[in-house]
């Protein structure tokens, strides 16, 4: 799952940087997925995984930073030839796949008898609170 959300960048980062697509009309999805599940089904150590997450990661927001208003109002045609999406809503969309993920994670966590991240930092601030007013 964690590669997954590494990699799925690469889908936007193709369509709107490398090919600058104005409509997605004939795009080869299919291929699309089948080269991720080969990239997402290949074994890599967590320090791997760490570091795919890493650099993806930075890579994607290094772009982001350049991103114009012009651009991202930029209108771009689905698959389907008729609906049209803004370039910020098509980009959004891979927000959306990572929080989708995220929350699955914390679920799993939860279900491990783990106290997700966010949640310990909240109680550490809530403790300190309560330690400044006592």
């Amino acid at each position: 799952m964690l590669t997954q959300v590494a990699i799925s960048t690469r889908v936007w980062d193709e369509i709107h940087r490398k090919q600058w697509l104005t409509t997605l009309v004939g795009v080869n999805f299919l291929g699309i997925l089948d080269q991720f599940a080969a990239e997402e089904g290949k074994p890599r150590s967590k320090s791997e995984i760490i570091e795919l997450l890493r650099a993806e990661g930075e890579q994607s927001a290094a772009w982001h930073d350049t991103l114009t208003s012009e651009f991202l109002a930029e209108m771009v045609t689905e698959g389907d030839g008729k609906t049209n999406k803004s370039r910020l809503d098509w980009l959004l969309t891979a927000k959306e796949h990572e929080m989708h993920h995220r929350a699955q994670l914390m679920l799993i966590e939860r279900q491990l008898g783990i106290v997700p991240h966010l949640r310990r930092q909240f109680q550490e601030r809530v403790a300190h609170m309560r330690a400044a007013k006592a």
